[in-house]
């Protein structure tokens, strides 16, 4: 997963590209790569969120300043470019542009929740092993206590 920063600067990213592809009348299809750039950031930042507040142990990345006006940054961002859309997009093209958003933020946050199932089922793993391990030592030498052999 990537950190807050990184997924905003690319939805701005993708924000801009598909607005200047707007503007110059370029087709939704060839806008493919700024589209998925734009619903990977949203993914990144919808996951990274779900995940800190089901976190026990959060360490604080952000202010919830920050938070809040990275959100509302968020939302100009997408109503700029609802504006531009009706403006100099064909009919209903704004709606197709939402549609294949979904669509790529919904595989991205399957693709980002599998990851942080299997990081966080080998972190389980690592630790009831390094414990496990720990046990197993501290047993042998309690054993070899009682049997007067130290």
């Amino acid at each position: 997963m990537i950190d807050p920063i990184t997924a905003f600067s690319a939805i701005c990213a993708g924000h801009k590209a598909i607005m200047k592809g707007v503007q110059i009348g370029r087709d939704l299809s060839s806008m493919g790569a700024a589209v998925k750039k734009y619903a990977q950031g949203e993914a990144e930042l919808q996951v990274g969120e779900a995940r800190k507040k089901k976190s026990r142990f959060s360490i604080v990345e952000d202010s919830a300043i920050e938070k809040h006006f990275k959100k509302e940054a968020l939302e100009d961002m997408r109503n700029e470019l609802r504006s531009i859309f009706q403006l100099y997009g064909k009919p209903g093209q704004w709606e197709r542009l939402q549609a294949e958003i979904a669509a790529e933020r919904a595989e991205q946050k399957k693709m980002l929740a599998e990851k942080a199932r299997i990081y966080d089922r080998n972190i389980t793993i690592a630790v009831v092993t390094g414990i496990l391990s720990v046990a197993t030592v501290v047993l042998y030498y309690w054993i070899q206590f009682l049997q007067g052999t130290l």
